[in-house]
């Protein structure tokens, strides 16, 4: 792909790129893979485009999006690993008794019943300003396949029209629907058994309380810059 088409089409993406990344680091700050608010996701998107555009010779016309969603996760993972490695660091290298509070606050799998024991209980509004609530959400939708998950996440977070979604994943509208479709059944029967005989919270309100990733316009402009210089060296 041309360096200037591949410049312009990615910055169109960035939006629905930092909600991956979010969704992502949220989901593994529930799974206490990393420490909560530690890593931004736009940190994370640009090291994966910076990556991405390393092979821009390879990049697929019709399905640019889950092309550069793939260096986002990995970029993610390799924010997972390093975190992990600090860890072991930082535990070989603290006294007996020291005082663990950072180590203790991360490594506990959070679920969704443990800060939402009651799901009648909050408003959506309350839901979409617990930081904890969305970690849990991220946590739960993290577990579907990406191929299901995605297509629901620009849908019901994101906003996108099913349309415009099936163009960024490169397929129909219809098999994008059924896998928005298989990503809802998902979520519910992943809530039935976390709630067991309680009544689960509806999958649908719970991806409404999910923030919608925002590209500010210093961010766009610092990621062109950056990818702009990237070609260039």
């Amino acid at each position: 792909m041309e360096h200037s088409v591949f410049v312009d089409r990615t910055v169109d993406l960035l939006q629905p790129l930092l909600g991956y990344a979010r969704v992502r680091l949220r989901a593994h700050e529930a799974l206490g893979d990393l420490p909560p608010d530690r890593v931004p996701p736009e940190e994370v998107v640009g090291a994966a485009l910076v990556e991405a555009l390393r092979r821009v010779d390879d990049a697929p016309a019709g399905r640019l999006y889950p092309w550069l969603r793939g260096f986002v996760r990995q970029a993610v993972a390799h924010e997972v690993t390093d975190a992990r490695r600090r860890r072991r660091e930082r535990s070989l290298e603290e006294p007996v008794g020291a005082d663990r509070s950072e180590a203790e606050a991360i490594g506990v799998p959070l679920r969704l019943i443990d800060v939402l024991p009651d799901p009648k209980s909050p408003t959506p509004e309350e839901l979409a300003t617990a930081a904890e609530v969305q970690r849990a959400i991220a946590a739960l939708l993290d577990q579907a396949p990406d191929i299901w998950r995605e297509p629901l996440r620009l849908h019901a977070i994101d906003g996108l029209p099913i349309a415009a979604v099936a163009r960024m994943e490169g397929v129909t509208v219809a098999e994008t629907r059924r896998r928005i479709e298989r990503a809802r059944e998902f979520l519910r029967a992943r809530l039935a058994e976390e709630y067991e005989e309680g009544a689960a919270p509806p999958a649908e309100t719970l991806l409404a309380a999910m923030p919608r990733a925002e590209a500010a316009p210093e961010e766009v402009a610092r990621l062109r810059g950056r990818l702009e210089a990237g070609r260039a060296g």
